[in-house]
């Protein structure tokens, strides 16, 4: 990468990616942390502090392109405020987030729908909170795929290996203009552990993946033991199309991946943006939202 190129690159990076890059590398920048608040008066600044900051990081790292989603830990007391019509407000504010995933200020979004290439379950006819839900075979494509009531022990398609769970896969699809001007995916209650961040070039897509999990004391009077549950999370973006899937569920990490990688995506011809959501924050919790 010579330096025409590189500078012609950097003039349009977002200044969230190099506070990300500082993140990443802190004893290549940490006296540059004044400069950072000056840098929207000097365009120039961002550009030599970012170029210092890539050549610190490595060039092929640049080569590969901005990874499309970061994440930060919220402060315990900011708020994030949803539209609830129910709530006499018309909205209800939310805060103690555990984390942030945000991705870069998308004009316009396209909207997709996927197919799955391999699931572990043999596939319904019908399953409800799927959309769609009825007349299901491996070539239908779908916007949102739920494997809920596979895990109802008393139900018609109960997969046995499922019975001790709430929700063993959940994949939906979002447009990254949902969540321009500061929006995000938010965990609520669920506590992150390690994050891996991979691209995936036969998709095209950047991945992030973790575990999480969220701890319930004992509570005596109601016989309830000290407990702790987990679910397994897996993002893929694709900053070109500005569209995002969101996997999520109890099956293992190996089957998520597994579910992830044989994804096929295509575009539905429409078009989002920013206006088009009502929301700009959204829960990614199992059972939250």
């Amino acid at each position: 990468m010579n330096r025409d190129k590189l500078f012609q690159a950097l003039s349009g990076l977002d200044d969230r990616y190099i506070a990300e890059a500082i993140r990443y590398a802190p004893e290549d920048a940490s006296s540059a942390s004044e400069r950072i608040v000056k840098m929207k008066a000097k365009r120039i600044i961002t550009i030599a502090l970012a170029a210092v900051l890539i050549l610190a990081l490595g060039v092929t790292a640049w080569a590969s392109g901005f990874f499309s989603m970061l994440t930060r830990q919220p402060d315990p007391e900011e708020t994030f405020r949803i539209n609830w019509s129910e709530n006499p407000s018309g909205y209800i504010e939310w805060s103690d987030a555990k984390l942030a995933v945000t991705f870069p200020d998308t004009a316009e979004s396209k909207e997709i729908e996927f197919r799955p290439g391999w699931l572990p379950y043999e596939l319904p006819s019908e399953l409800r909170g799927c959309h769609p839900w009825q007349n299901l075979s491996a070539d239908t494509w779908f916007q949102r795929l739920s494997s809920e009531d596979l895990a109802f022990a008393d139900g018609p398609q109960s997969v046995p290996a499922y019975r001790d769970m709430m929700q063993p896969l959940l994949i939906e699809t979002y447009s990254m203009s949902m969540f321009n001007n500061g929006g995000a995916m938010l965990l609520l209650y669920y506590t992150p552990e390690e994050i891996t961040e991979e691209h995936w070039d036969e998709q095209d897509v950047d991945v992030m993946y973790f575990h999480a999990t969220q701890h319930f004391d004992a509570v005596p009077e109601y016989n309830m033991p000290e407990r702790t549950i987990g679910e397994n999370i897996v993002v893929l973006s694709n900053a070109e199309g500005g569209w995002v899937i969101r996997l999520a569920g109890e099956i293992s990490m190996d089957e998520m991946l597994e579910v992830a990688r044989n994804l096929e995506v295509r575009e539905t011809g429409k078009t989002m943006s920013y206006e088009d959501f009502e929301n700009h924050y959204l829960f990614i919790d199992g059972g939250v939202g």
